[in-house]
């Protein structure tokens, strides 16, 4: 699932893109791609004559900001992306909504396995995108993340690292792949208690969260599958990875082979020697 540094790079390249493109029509192709307005027909219809003000980002999300006050919300999950076709080009047999542009390009939502969605919402009123995004956590690059707003959050929280950094309502934006590089920056294992953390560890996770994202966005992210940009180009991200896939090859930092286990039904990657395991025992299942 394209994480942080995926979707940033989508919506700053969307930006470029189509700053002051307008919508002269949507086609809806699976319908269950939009959540909101409901039914697609009425979706297609408002969308239509949005011109774009601007392309941002919130947690796993692009968002498009219409210049009547209007935002459009795609989350890409699995295998979702987001492509600028030129005129002419020939259809995806894989893509689920169609925008028409007034100057004869396309953006196309393109969805192999149809979990993506979309969502169209007015800027004031009862349905707002900031609903939308209510219960995600704090921006991890944003300039309010600082050491001390990670602290107080941790110190709450007896969740395993891994775990709680694959919360979205816990911080916003990291998935499976930057959850590794950071922890495998910081020095802290994957299992360690959250509560436990010294000042110093906190601080090195802050710092090892921000560079990890860093990194991935200028790489233009990491395409292990199905991830592109909006020209259909892969990201670079994925040979700058510490840990993450890359499982019996030695640590950059010490040489010990990077091991795999499994925590919270997820993959994940660290080195026994950098990353020391916890005292108390913790209940996981090793994988070979």
């Amino acid at each position: 699932m394209p994480e942080l540094p995926e979707v940033e790079t989508v919506a700053r390249r969307l930006q470029a893109r189509l700053l002051g493109a307008e919508i002269r029509a949507a086609e809806v192709l699976w319908p269950r791609t939009i959540v909101y307005p409901q039914p697609p027909e009425r979706f297609a219809m408002e969308v239509s004559g949005g011109v774009v003000h601007r392309v941002g980002r919130r947690a796993k999300s692009v968002v498009v900001y219409f210049d009547d006050g209007r935002v459009l919300t795609v989350a890409l999950r699995m295998t979702g992306a987001l492509i600028v076709a030129a005129p002419g080009t020939a259809p995806d047999p894989h893509a689920r909504v169609v925008f028409d542009l007034a100057d004869g390009r396309q953006l196309r939502f393109r969805d192999a396995r149809k979990f993506g969605r979309i969502g169209l919402y007015p800027g004031r009123g009862r349905r707002r995108v900031a609903d939308v995004f209510a219960r995600h956590g704090p921006e991890p690059l944003a300039p309010s993340f600082s050491a001390a707003r990670l602290a107080g959050r941790l110190r709450r929280r007896s969740a395993r690292l891994k775990t709680l950094l694959l919360d979205q309502s816990f911080v916003a934006g990291v998935g499976n792949i930057y959850a590794d590089e950071a922890l495998w920056r910081a020095r802290l294992h994957p299992l360690r208690r959250a509560d436990t953390l010294t000042e110093a560890e906190i601080r090195r996770l802050h710092r090892a969260i921000r560079a990890a994202l860093r990194e991935g966005l200028a790489g233009g992210g990491a395409s292990y599958r199905d991830y592109v940009d909006p020209d259909g180009e892969p990201g670079l991200a994925a040979e700058r990875m510490r840990v993450y896939r890359r499982t019996g090859e030695p640590c950059f930092r010490c040489g010990r082979p990077i091991e795999r286990i499994v925590v919270g039904a997820r993959a994940t990657h660290y080195c026994s020697r950098c990353q020391p395991a916890p005292v108390e025992p913790a209940s996981v299942d090793q994988q070979p």
